[in-house]
């Protein structure tokens, strides 16, 4: 390499890097102009500028309620609304809540009455005031069971089932103040702003933060879930805090992510809790489109929907083979059935990612996977 060729380089790098990053590109140069011929060197150049330029995401300026509208999430995923009620009561209790309340059942967990989300979200979509209704009674039952300091009664596997309520709420909420019906239920979100509030606020005190995070730790998906609780709630209130607290998470189930797109729990991989996972994390980038991480967590859901790709079947089945946790390895909370691999995360998140990123190839794949469970054209 020539020293007018080592200088232009310089000069190029200088008006792309911070000082810091710059020098330590410069000891590298260096130290590879000293060990390696000169083709060597230039290659080698042209891969660290490459490794480390700071490369633009576009992304789609569209609302969260209008990804939420994208045609498999409104017509496949919310088409049969009333179906989603099935497990409930009258009083708004869901799921294997009823069975604690008729005495069948030890354990309660406020995580049942997240489903209010879907009756609420599904509700605006297809402009169906009794399905809302229906929504907001499940997220009245919960909130009737929340105490003084945020955290809910004797519920089941407290700080993993409150993140799963508090997300819910928390996102649900924020759909509703960007629909055409914000101004119809703005009552109810002023109602339940303090509430999820406190709930998310109580997850991160100090002793139930770390016992939580400890209970989380085989589980990757479940970082993704804290961080949308927190960070919605937080995008919700204006709490900053709570969205340190989500970066945290984030940075943490980033940081598990294996080479070949793998998002692991206990210990391996899972078809079914990888896009749950990434359902969660595409809600980050929808409403965190600037911040620091977005670029990293962008990078993940590529990488774990490229894998997720390879368990689609020719026939568009979801494959459990090897799974962890779904798929005869796992019961339900109420213990009567097994885990399944669902197909409504695998046809959201590639639906979803589709309308964010605008790239096709993600909607094929979610159109593939309709087209097996519920016989789509």
């Amino acid at each position: 390499m020539t020293k007018k060729s080592f200088l232009l380089i310089l000069r190029y790098l200088a008006s792309r890097f911070p000082m810091l990053l710059l020098l330590q590109l410069v000891t590298q140069i260096v130290f590879i102009a000293a060990t390696h011929n000169s083709s060597a060197v230039n290659a080698e150049i042209y891969l660290l500028v490459r490794e480390n330029k700071q490369i633009p995401i576009k992304l789609s300026v569209k609302t969260d309620f209008e990804h939420e509208s994208t045609d498999l999430i409104a017509n496949v995923l919310y088409r049969r609304l009333s179906g989603l009620q099935k497990s409930m009561i009258p009083n708004g209790a869901n799921a294997a809540n009823v069975l604690w309340i008729r005495n069948q059942s030890r354990h309660w967990y406020i995580e049942e009455q997240r489903y209010g989300e879907d009756l609420i979200i599904g509700g605006l979509i297809k402009n169906d005031p009794q399905t809302i209704e229906a929504g907001f009674k499940m997220f009245d039952w919960g909130f009737a069971h929340q105490v003084d300091d945020g955290s809910f009664f004797r519920t089941g596997d407290r700080f993993h089932s409150t993140s799963f309520f508090v997300q819910a709420v928390a996102h649900t909420l924020l759909v509703i103040q960007q629909s055409p019906y914000s101004e119809k239920y703005a009552a109810q979100v002023a109602k339940y702003k303090p509430l999820v509030h406190r709930a998310a606020r109580w997850m991160i005190s100090p002793n139930i933060w770390e016992k939580g995070i400890k209970r989380n730790k085989p589980y990757t998906h479940r970082r993704y879930l804290v961080a949308a609780a927190l960070a919605l709630t937080g995008k919700l209130t204006g709490d900053e805090e709570l969205i340190k607290y989500a970066h945290k998470s984030l940075e943490d189930g980033l940081s598990l992510q294996r080479p070949d797109g793998v998002n692991p729990e206990k210990g391996g991989h899972d078809s079914g809790y990888q896009t749950v996972g990434i359902m969660y994390a595409q809600r980050w980038v929808t409403y965190f489109p600037n911040d620091s991480l977005t670029s990293k967590v962008v990078q993940m859901i590529d990488k774990s929907l490229s894998w997720e790709k390879t368990r689609i079947l020719p026939s568009g089945e979801i494959s459990s083979e090897g799974n962890t946790r779904t798929g005869q390895q796992e019961r339900i909370r109420d213990g009567s059935r097994y885990k399944k691999v669902g197909p409504g995360s695998q046809i959201r998140t590639f639906a979803y990612w589709a309308s964010v990123t605008g790239n096709q190839k993600w909607e094929e794949s979610a159109r593939k996977i309709a087209r097996f469970y519920y016989k789509t054209p």
